[in-house]
């Protein structure tokens, strides 16, 4: 698309972020950055800086330029590692680079700092980003020693080294109340978090279904052998809409006994204790892929799959029909 006369034209961006938010001394921490081209330009020159003390231990250039190597500069104040995009960049692309540095002193502040800077082939700034991590000096373990060990520099660094080793142990328990939460538990954890509740749930639901079934769980034990209940359970399942007609009455029949009422209905085929599922289900090749017999055995499987649902869930005196009517995937009211 041609340009509008005299549009200003976005500057190139540059995102850079740490890996963590906060360390202890000795760790080492990545460093992402990210140049993204908003206008056409060429020969762009990446500036990362790191304190002088800390150590560099690993690169990463970008895909596009994956043999490229940066060049390393150092003055009294920092260190810094310098990529350089030489060429015509196109519009839209981004770079996106790694730097891992090894954490050896926080300074005065407790706080490691880095700073991206992006620059044109004239050397003038473009955009600037700083990324900080907060340091750990003391490990916080002396709090539960006497005071005396306060000031105990060889302690503090000691005590750190395990608190170092142990903190992805204590954020994990710290976290654990997340591993109950169907919609934040891992995909892996759902089988086992649905045992809990006698649920056994079909691995090739999508993830979503699967956590809402988990989270449904209860309420739907509760509607159990209901209507409402059944139609809530095929809706989850299925991800479309279901209807659930129930026959409470038998047919009207003429006679000197004949009296209209709650216990009768007018019409024919009904039967007491007896209800009708209506499915609106999208092809299940609706990607127009598969053979001939391949969808017959996906449409007997889903069949089956249905109706034990319905069979495990349903008052084991009723009896019931199945209609399930194929509706193209873009029509299905889905739920």
């Amino acid at each position: 698309m041609p340009e509008a006369a005299g549009m200003p034209q976005a500057q190139p961006t540059v995102a850079h972020v740490a890996g963590v938010g906060h360390c202890y001394l000795g760790e080492t921490v990545s460093l992402h950055t990210r140049v993204l081209v908003n206008q056409r330009t060429a020969d762009l020159t990446l500036r990362i800086s790191l304190p002088i003390s800390a150590e560099l231990r690993d690169q990463q250039p970008p895909e596009q330029f994956r043999e490229a190597l940066p060049v390393i500069e150092e003055d009294e104040a920092a260190r810094y590692v310098v990529w350089r995009l030489q060429g015509a960049l196109p519009i839209g692309s981004a770079y996106e680079y790694q730097v891992d540095v090894l954490i050896i002193d926080a300074g005065p502040m407790g706080v490691f700092e880095s700073r991206a800077e992006l620059s044109d082939a004239d050397g003038t700034r473009l955009a600037a980003e700083v990324a900080t991590v907060v340091v750990q000096t003391k490990g916080s373990y002396l709090r539960y020693l006497p005071e005396i060990y306060e000031d105990d520099a060889l302690m503090a660094r000691f005590l750190m080294l395990f608190e170092s080793f142990w903190a992805p142990i204590d954020r994990q328990i710290s976290s654990l109340h997340w591993y109950f939460n169907p919609d934040l538990t891992p995909g892996d954890f759902l089988p086992w978090l649905a045992s809990w509740m006698d649920l056994a749930l079909d691995e090739r639901l999508p993830d979503e279904r699967r956590r809402r079934l988990v989270r449904s769980a209860v309420p739907l034990y509760r509607k159990r052998g209901t209507r409402r209940g059944l139609q809530e359970y095929l809706e989850i399942y299925t991800g479309s809409a279901v209807q659930v007609i129930e026959y409470r009455a038998a047919n009207l029949r003429l006679g000197s006994e004949a009296r209209l009422g709650y216990g009768v209905a007018l019409g024919k085929g009904n039967v007491p204790h007896t209800f009708t599922v209506v499915l609106h289900l999208p092809p299940v090749d609706s990607a127009g892929g598969l053979g001939k017999d391949e969808v017959t055995r996906r449409e007997t499987e889903r069949l089956r799959m249905i109706r034990a649902l319905i069979d495990a869930e349903k008052p084991a005196h009723t009896a019931y029909d199945l209609r399930v009517e194929v509706t193209p995937a873009n029509e299905v009211e889905t739920f």
